[in-house]
């Protein structure tokens, strides 16, 4: 079972995917480092909630929204175990 950490990574490189922005270019317009968005996406590293939410405005993406994708899957893999 994935944790919360791990869904909220693949569903920011799935949005990322899906807008077809660079890491570079999120990155900059989020104010953060690439290498540092890079280990967020991979779940190298924890994220700060401040931080998801400029990566968010990135994406104009709604942070409950978000959340509520991030809960259904969880659900969803909770399901399938």
């Amino acid at each position: 079972m994935k944790n919360t950490r791990e869904l909220i990574a693949d569903e920011l490189r799935s949005i990322r995917a899906k807008e077809k922005m660079s890491i570079e270019i999120v990155a900059e317009k989020a104010g953060i480092n690439k290498d540092t968005l890079c280990r967020y996406e991979n779940n190298q590293v924890s994220m700060q909630i401040d931080i998801l939410e400029k990566i968010l405005l990135v994406y104009n993406e709604d942070f409950d929204i978000f959340f509520r994708k991030i809960y259904a899957n969880k659900q969803k893999n909770n399901e399938q175990e």
